[in-house]
C-alpha cells in the first residue's frame, strides 16, 4: 500500500519565482521560506507528489466547471497563464496513479472529473517550481475554490479522508501531498485600493486558520470556514479548501514547519 510520507502547504503568488531570483532582501526571504518547506518534502524521499489546488478558470471553464477533478494524463503543460520568468514546460504526471485514484474515489461515492488531457496554471507551477526541483511525477487534484457554489469545508474533509483511503489502497508508493493557495486574498475586487493588484481583507481569519492547522483543530477549522467567512476573506479565499483536504489526508503526521507572519493571508507549512 502507498505511504503518505510528507505534506506541505504554500502560497502560489505568480511573482514569487522571479522575486526569489531577484537578489533583493525580500527575494532572499521568500526563497528561504519555500526552502524550509522543500527541505521536508525532499527529505521524505517521495516518488510521487499529489498536488491539491484551485484552478483560476484557466484549466477549466464555466461551460463545464468541476467541483472536484483528478488529472490522469501522462504529462501536462504549464503554466497556461503568466508566471514572470517561468517558461511553459511539460510536467511529468503519474497518470496511472491518477486514474486509479479517480476510480477509488468513485467507489467511495465521490465523483470527480477525470481529465485525460490538461494544462495547468500558476496554482500548480509555482509550488512545484520551489518544492519539486527534481521533477518527481505529480497527480494534480482540483478543488473548486473560485466559482460558487463552493464545496463545504466539511465535504472537503470527507474528500481528504477518501483520498487517504484511496492512496492506502494503491500499490506501494511514497506520496507527498502539497496544498496550494491562500486563506485571505482578494484580487481585482472593489475592496482593493486603486493602486494595488491585490489585498488581504481578513488577516485575522488567516491567523486563525493557521492556528487551527498548527494544533490539528480540523473540526473547528471546518466549522468556521463557512461560505460566508470565505467570501469575507477575499475573492479567491476559497483556496483554503485544498489546505483542508490536505490537512485531513495528513492528519497522522506532525507539524515541522508553520511559518505565518502577522498581516499575511498565507502560510508556509510542512508535516512529516
Amino acid at each position: 500500500m502507498a505511504q503518505i510520507v510528507a505534506a506541505a502547504g504554500v502560497p502560489h503568488t505568480p511573482v514569487f519565482p522571479a522575486l526569489a531570483r531577484g537578489g533583493t532582501e525580500q527575494g532572499h526571504d521568500i526563497a528561504a521560506r519555500y526552502r524550509a518547506v522543500e527541505t521536508v518534502v525532499a527529505g521524505s524521499d517521495a516518488d510521487v507528489v499529489v498536488i491539491l489546488s484551485c484552478d483560476h478558470i484557466n484549466t477549466f471553464f464555466l461551460d463545464a466547471w468541476p467541483t472536484f477533478a483528478v488529472v490522469g494524463a501522462d504529462r501536462v503543460l504549464g503554466p497556461n497563464d503568466e508566471v514572470p520568468g517561468v517558461s511553459a514546460v511539460e510536467l511529468r504526471v503519474a497518470g496511472k496513479l491518477g486514474a486509479q485514484l479517480h476510480e477509488r474515489l468513485v467507489l467511495q461515492e465521490f465523483d470527480p472529473v477525470l481529465s485525460r488531457a490538461a494544462t495547468v496554471d500558476h496554482s500548480i507551477v509555482v509550488p512545484l517550481h520551489f518544492l519539486n526541483p527534481h521533477g518527481v511525477p505529480i497527480v494534480p487534484v482540483y478543488i473548486n475554490g473560485m466559482v460558487g457554489p463552493l464545496p463545504t469545508a466539511h465535504r472537503c474533509r470527507r474528500l481528504g479522508a477518501a483520498v487517504r483511503r484511496a492512496l492506502e489502497d494503491l500499490p506501494a508508493r511514497r506520496v507527498a501531498v502539497v496544498a496550494s493557495g491562500s486563506f485571505s486574498l482578494d484580487v481585482g475586487s472593489p475592496r482593493i485600493d486603486p493602486d494595488r493588484m491585490y489585498g488581504v481583507p481578513a488577516p485575522e481569519w488567516a491567523a486563525t486558520a493557521v492556528s487551527h492547522l498548527r494544533h490539528g483543530r480540523l473540526d473547528r477549522l471546518s466549522q468556521e470556514a463557512t461560505a460566508e467567512q470565505i467570501a469575507a476573506a477575499g475573492s479567491v479565499s476559497g483556496e483554503i479548501l485544498p489546505w483542508i483536504v490536505m490537512a485531513e489526508i495528513c492528519r497522522d503526521l506532525s507539524v515541522s514547519v508553520m511559518d505565518h507572519r502577522e498581516g499575511e493571508g498565507h502560510a508556509f507549512a510542512a508535516w512529516q
